[in-house]
């Protein structure tokens, strides 16, 4: 291909030509201020050189990598800034820091990098302080700051981008900070080029960063270098270090992660590697989760936080990656709401990142299903999302069908389009969380029911047959497991007591097999769900709107559809054969459920009157 010619002959080949002209100092070789750069890189480096070349080779110009500590990375990071700036005229250009201490350090070495090149070779600085790099050839680098803590929420504001080195993104504090930032990049610059590169530190904006650049693989590319890439990671043979902790077998955990580093990265682990790591373990680090944090085998383990993981991470990855291989086909859609609820409108839409609703799997005329509703405001201040979990119901399986989530969190939204889900699939069990704004949907709820049946409603939801919309709506019934008496109460309230009971069900039936998932953001959200102690909860700056509806919908399985289910015998297998067998019915499709003849009749009026107005604009009529 013409464009691994330019990589491979070009691009690559001029760049190293480049950084051996540029001299620096290294804290591992002794007397090192003049060796060049090139003769002291890591293949840790080289591989993230490699992967550089290999997007752009690919017209991907956005990348992000995640690396474990002292590889080197912001190093060939800082010479690709100043080779980039000097080979392309009037390049706008940032790079960004977590803390002004590391941009002092950053300034520094550009400078250095700069006049360690000889003459011929160097762009001349016209101008460089504290707040900008600007070269003789109209390039310019902003040196900016990201800090710590939620305050720069205006970074890269009043900026055109086409170029970028964020360095230590783990450490940055301001979510609206980033996407300011990434607001100021170019689309089309022929010459743009965005590198992103951090070590882990859990769930945090480069955690949510690194997985959008994992699903759009068309613009961006995602790619991990572990500790082993690099060769100081390892002990010679000769050592006393390699003889006292090499002792020629490996656990069964290191042969797992050698086997998974092989089977992914097609990379084989030496003894002095596995000397390295064990001795590094017992002797540098306190922490064993640290130690995987900072010099991670995977990229999983990388992000694992203090505390426990709730959910088994390696079947969430499994998940993750059949999923995302598989690209698992959903129809995306989004409401409009008008004055009331008969006004409703929904409309498809095409990118994944405009869709309110996904829907997997169609409602059928037979199906059993669950309705999980987590409100906005309820559990918690920073619960401000409302979400849905629909699931078909089988005596030994339940299935994601559906998921809807909101930012807006009007109490009529979310009220209306439950009744709109639940008279999609009909014969639904809705469970609701009752803190904040729970009852006030309840009562909603049964004000539009009342409507419907009897109010000013009643004739326009006959029109649309809509008329039926809750007869099959089932509302939960929460029971305390310990009370002799018959007293029921409606839906569930979450409280120190209920919630471990409910969660510990939602983990049982994902680690059996029992749950199938169909989300992305869903298992994003599981990942960072951890137990230190009794307590269980999502990681700062990370949601759990989606794994909380989802713990409601398996809890309502659990407790009220699954005996029945079983006394019916209405397994997966028997329920998915009679409906292979059976003809789909006309209107068994999800669209045809969803959008009534309601719908479609108001959208044939609303054409009819564009039409007539313009044949009254053409002086017809």
């Amino acid at each position: 291909m013409a464009s691994e010619i330019v990589t491979q002959q070009k691009w690559l080949p001029l760049f190293m030509d480049f950084i051996s002209n540029m001299r620096i100092s290294s804290k591992e070789v002794v007397g090192s201020e003049q060796t060049p750069l090139s003769e002291l890189l890591y293949g840790a480096q080289r591989y993230f050189l490699e992967q550089i070349c290999e997007g752009l080779d690919n017209d991907v110009h956005s990348f992000v990598c995640l690396k474990a500590r002292q590889l080197g990375i912001s190093t060939i990071g800082l010479a690709i800034d100043v080779f980039w700036l000097s080979v392309h005229e009037k390049i706008q250009g940032a790079i960004v820091t977590d803390t002004d201490a590391n941009r002092e350090k950053f300034r520094v070495l550009l400078e250095h990098y700069i006049a360690s090149l000889p003459r011929g070779l160097r762009v001349g600085i016209k101008r460089h302080n504290k707040t900008l790099l600007e070269l003789a050839n109209g390039s310019i680098l902003d040196y900016l700051v990201a800090g710590t803590k939620r305050t720069n929420i205006a970074l890269g504001q009043s900026r055109a981008l086409n170029f970028l080195h964020a360095t230590e993104m783990s450490s940055w504090g301001s979510d609206e900070g980033l996407a300011s930032l990434r607001a100021s990049l170019a689309q089309k610059h022929p010459h743009r080029l965005y590198i992103w590169e951090s070590t882990a530190k859990g769930f945090n904006l480069f955690k949510d960063l690194w997985d959008q650049a994992g699903e759009d693989t068309l613009t961006q590319k995602a790619f991990f270098i572990g500790w082993w890439m690099k060769e100081d990671y390892c002990f010679a043979p000769q050592t006393r270090e390699y003889k006292m902790y090499w002792d020629g077998t490996m656990s069964d955990e290191e042969i797992a992660l050698c086997t998974e580093v092989k089977r992914r990265f097609s990379f084989d682990i030496q003894p002095g590697q596995i000397a390295w790591h064990r001795w590094y373990s017992e002797t540098q680090v306190s922490d064993k989760s640290l130690m995987d944090q900072n010099y991670p085998w995977t990229p999983e383990m990388a992000f694992i936080l203090t505390g426990t993981s709730f959910f088994p991470l390696r079947k969430i990855s499994d998940n993750i990656k059949f999923i995302s291989d598989e690209r698992a086909p959903f129809r995306g859609y989004r409401y409009h709401l008008g004055q009331s609820f008969t006004d409703t409108q929904i409309e498809q839409v095409s990118r994944a990142d405009e869709a309110e609703l996904k829907v997997w799997e169609d409602p059928r005329p037979n199906g059993v299903y669950c309705m999980g509703v987590d409100l906005a405001y309820g559990r918690s201040d920073t619960n401000d999302n409302h979400a849905i979990q629909v699931v078909r119901c089988y005596a030994d399986r339940l299935v994601q069908v559906a998921e809807y989530t909101t930012g807006v969190p009007d109490t009529y939204q979310i009220t209306w389009i439950m009744a709109h889900l639940a008279g999609a699939y009909r014969e639904v069990q809705i469970i609701c969380e009752l803190q904040g704004p729970g009852r006030a949907i309840m009562d909603e709820i049964r004000h539009l029911k009342q409507l419907i049946g009897l109010g000013y409603l009643k004739e326009e939801a006959a029109n649309r047959g809509m008329q039926e919309i809750f007869d099959s709506v089932r509302w939960y019934l929460y029971h305390r497991p310990d009370s002799l008496a018959g007293n029921y109460l409606y839906n569930f309230v979450t409280n120190s007591n209920t919630k471990p009971t409910m969660m510990n069900q939602l983990r049982d039936n994902y680690t059996l097999g029992l749950l199938r998932i169909r989300s992305l953001q869903l298992l994003r959200e599981m990942e960072g769900v951890r137990q230190e102690g009794s307590e269980i909860s999502c990681a700062a700056n990370r949601r759990d709107d989606r794994v909380f509806a989802m713990g409601l919908a398996n809890k309502a399985y659990v407790d009220r559809r699954r005996p029945a289910l079983i006394a019916a015998g209405m397994t997966f297998d028997r329920e998915t054969a009679k409906e292979d067998a059976a003809a789909r019915a006309p209107n068994s499709t999800f669209t045809a459920a969803l959008i009534s003849d309601y719908f479609r009749a108001k959208e044939h009026a609303r054409d009819q009157a564009k039409v007539a107005a313009a044949w009254r604009r053409a002086g017809v009529v």
